[in-house]
């Protein structure tokens, strides 16, 4: 992955916005950034996914790049195999172009560089993506990453018709120069069509299908004298591979995916919006020392619904919506018999591991605008509810666990404009109320490493916690097209039994 390549990427949004630069819009750059950027701009988009219905998102053109630093400092309040802190930089663009009347292009793009540190029982990248099957050792460590991504889509009207695409691409790399030394290379492609048509002046409705090819290449490697150290292959819920246990030290992770959605949107912004989604991934993971035999593979679906309704005027702005999302995971252990040669022939297979997630939350705004308006400050409350859940089993194992949590939150947000200067600043708290948890768990133990890490992560997912934010950014207008902001986050949460998590994140931008 070479850099010169990576910045040709970064800088390839920005040229069609410097191209369209003599489309004079009316407003100037703050004014476009409080109308895409602010929650009242984000409330109800729900389609934000279909490439052809982002052709109405925006009336004008707007760019972004920022730097960024990032840290998170956990504790015991994390996966193990998260680890307990991470830091990073990153640099991000981001830009939305109109092309002409009838042509919109936008475009993402960002490279990133941090540190995990003490990560155990996972040698791997993407542990939310590939769980619960990645290779783990009880001592891992740190673990340096890097990541490049790059979105590129297009959409474009044909009378009451819109055609769109997008294809994102995101690579990354992930080491340890410390045994033992996990060495991941990840290449995730994603690419999707879209296809949506006016229903009157009000309403658009629309449809999109997408595709994703994803791998993992995994290996690990000992320098020390000491020799190797041995590694296990996890089948979640503290089970382990037991026939392939020590010396596999290298893995690919090879995963298909597909979806679609059906999407409603109003033209103007305000009104009814909905969406219907749904998602379907597999992946296989693979020993290569053995012939690549399939050791085990996993299928997760997703269902996801959004219903939304906004009012805008030019003194009030109003909002609800309900969202929910269900999430389920099945795992399958693949049998083989004696080796021929370096050949495992596959003689059976068996589904073991299901977890399944569930989420609904209903949200709600209200606030005064600040922008188009004449007024000097303006300000927007976000309440909001919800009921979430989890579960996990290992069937063989006759192990499960499962929790349910009821979830409220609230936030302020402050504007207020002072000549060329605007000033965005708020915060919020959330409670997280442990409703039930109920689990089996035979045969575990805290004596054992692997034991003492699933106690620590259903301690850490069945815990209740109280969560506290505050946020600052300031933007300054150089000229009605050019803008510079600076802004600054951070989080506080107590945990009832897993203690307390910080963390923060400062970002320099230009915005034109």
């Amino acid at each position: 992955m070479k850099r010169s390549v990576f910045l040709f990427l970064l800088l390839l949004p920005m040229c069609p916005a410097v191209a369209s630069a003599q489309s004079a819009d009316s407003l100037s750059v703050e004014q476009r950034r409080l109308l895409t950027e602010t929650p009242v701009a984000t409330f109800g988009e729900t389609a934000i996914h279909n490439a052809a219905m982002r052709y109405r998102q925006y009336p004008f053109s707007l760019t972004t790049t920022s730097l960024n630093h990032y840290y998170d400092q956990r504790g015991d309040a994390t996966l193990v195999q998260e680890g307990t802190a991470s830091r990073n930089t990153s640099l991000e663009v981001e830009s939305f172009v109109q092309l002409s009347n009838k042509s919109r292009a936008f475009g993402q793009a960002s490279y990133r560089n941090g540190r995990r540190e003490h990560v155990r029982w996972n040698e791997n990248s993407d542990f939310s993506l590939i769980y619960p099957y990645v290779t783990g050792d009880s001592i891992g460590g740190f673990m340096k990453e890097e990541e490049y991504r790059f979105m590129g889509g297009y959409a474009h009207r044909l009378g009451a018709w819109t055609l769109g695409g997008q294809l994102a691409y995101r690579a990354s790399i992930a080491y340890r120069d410390k045994d033992p030394r996990p060495r991941n290379v990840v290449s995730d492609l994603e690419a999707s069509m879209a296809l949506a048509r006016l229903l009157n002046r009000s309403y658009t409705i629309g449809t999109s299908v997408h595709a994703r090819k994803y791998t993992q290449d995994s290996s690990i490697s000992f320098l020390a004298d000491k020799g190797a150290t041995s590694v296990s292959q996890m089948l979640g819920m503290g089970v382990e591979y037991i026939r392939f246990a020590g010396t596999q030290t290298s893995t690919r992770h090879a995963g298909t995916g597909m979806g679609g959605s059906v999407d409603l949107s109003p033209t103007q912004g305000n009104g009814f919006s909905a969406s219907l989604r749904g998602d379907y991934f597999h992946f296989v993971k693979e020993l290569n020392s053995l012939n690549y035999a399939p050791m085990v593979e996993a299928t997760e679906t997703t269902m996801a619904v959004d219903l939304a309704w906004t009012k805008q005027t030019r003194a009030w702005y109003r909002g609800l919506k309900i969202q929910g999302v269900k999430k389920t995971r099945n795992g399958t252990e693949n049998i083989f018999g004696d080796a021929s040669g370096n050949v495992y022939p596959q003689i059976s297979s068996v589904q073991q591991y299901r977890s399944t997630a569930a989420q609904l939350t209903l949200s709600g705004m209200v606030g005064q605008p600040i922008g188009l308006s004449q007024r000097t400050h303006g300000w927007v409350l976000l309440p909001q509810v919800g009921y979430e859940s989890i579960s996990s089993e290992h069937k063989e194992a006759a192990r499960r666990f499962e929790a349910s949590h009821l979830r409220a939150t609230i936030e302020l947000q402050w504007h207020w404009q002072l000549s060329k200067l605007l000033f965005t600043t708020g915060g919020g708290t959330e409670y997280l109320k442990k409703l039930r948890t109920d689990g089996l768990l035979p045969g575990i133990t805290s004596n054992s490493s692997s034991g003492k890490a699933l106690l620590s992560n259903i301690q850490y997912l069945s815990d209740s916690h109280v969560t506290a934010r505050l946020f600052v950014r300031a933007d300054y207008e150089l000229t009605r097209r050019y803008a510079l902001f600076l802004s600054a986050a951070y989080r506080y949460q107590h945990y009832q039994r897993s203690g307390e998590t910080h963390a923060g994140t400062a970002s320099l931008g230009f915005l034109f």
